[in-house]
């Protein structure tokens, strides 16, 4: 009897160390990745002096602006994946006055197209549903400015009047947040984040475009868990 119980004591251990091993290199396979939108807030930490400095031109263009981002995770190992992140940052009404009294009017916006590493070094202390998180790479910054409606006498800024200019340039950025996975397939992500973005020329009456991103997010799960 006691010999029976000992057999399958062994049997079932070793049908649990097998059973183990194979979901271990069934979670190895199923890499995690998901996917989502985040919008939110973000506010320029710009202090370069206007275009016309020294010139009878003002210009006009808010600090705050409206964004929103789509991303995408792909996880090597539990606690290190590639990012990548298309965003659009809404820079608002733009407006150009000189002292005749002259208007030009429009809008500017930013679209950052970044890519980089997403480190979660506290998931195995805290929770694989809550992972705080920390995140930074490098970007390629498209900035546009349309402008819709009237025009700057003189050599001032004649130059820009009912056309649509853009700049790009590489820059970088840095940030972190907290995820936390509701369910197997949804996820639920707060991310703060700083934004270097710097240009040789004007565009939208600034060089620099640099600033603090808030945001709040959902994620679609892709890979399973």
């Amino acid at each position: 009897m006691k010999l029976t119980v000992l057999v399958i004591a062994m049997i079932s251990l070793c049908a649990s160390v097998v059973f183990a091993q194979n979901q271990r290199q069934e979670d190895t396979k199923r890499k995690l990745q998901y996917a989502g939108v985040r919008i939110g807030l973000y506010h320029t930490t710009a202090t370069d002096e206007s275009p016309f400095e020294g010139m009878p031109v003002t210009s006009n263009i808010g600090s705050n602006a409206v964004t929103a981002e789509f991303f995408f995770n792909y996880f090597f190992i539990d606690q290190i994946g590639f990012e990548v992140i298309l965003g659009s940052i809404s820079r608002g009404d733009i407006e150009f006055k000189d002292d005749q009294s002259n208007r030009l009017f429009g809008s500017a916006s930013v679209y950052p197209m970044a890519f980089g590493l997403k480190l979660t070094p506290l998931t195995s202390l805290v929770s694989r549903r809550f992972r705080p998180y920390i995140h930074g790479g490098g970007s390629l910054v498209v900035t546009r400015e349309l402008y819709e409606g009237g025009q700057l006498a003189g050599q001032y800024y004649s130059s820009y009047a009912l056309a649509t200019r853009s700049e790009s340039d590489f820059g970088w950025w840095a940030g972190g947040g907290i995820e936390s996975f509701v369910s197997s397939s949804i996820c639920i992500t707060s991310d703060f984040k700083y934004q270097s973005i710097k240009y040789n020329e004007y565009i939208a009456g600034r060089k620099d475009h640099s600033g603090y991103q808030i945001t709040l997010g959902v994620g679609y799960i892709l890979g399973k868990r």
